[in-house]
């Protein structure tokens, strides 16, 4: 087809309905696929569960001691201080 050559609308709408078509026959196998292609999801582990509640608790108490009342940052205080605060204290609990 050359570039400047447009589809009339009929043209237009037998391409739609061919193209339809051929996915609505392939549906099946596009299924099987699709669920062999995803990985089975793995359930976290008792710790793993635990150990993330700890760090939450932790981030959320460093936030406290790091930040003003309004959430800004106290002066001279970034993000990874309180991350490192976080952890400190996690290891702590």
């Amino acid at each position: 087809m050359d570039r400047n050559m447009m589809l009339t609308p009929d043209e237009y709408m037998s391409l739609m309905r061919l193209i339809t078509s051929e996915r609505e026959s392939e549906g099946a196998s596009l299924a099987d696929r699709d669920q062999t292609s995803t990985p089975p999801v793995k359930k976290r582990s008792r710790s793993a569960r635990r150990a993330d509640k700890l760090l939450s608790m932790a981030f959320k108490q460093a936030n406290a001691r790091y930040r003003l009342k309004n959430g800004s940052l106290r002066k001279g205080r970034t993000q990874a201080d309180i991350a490192k605060l976080a952890h400190k204290l996690r290891r702590k609990m």
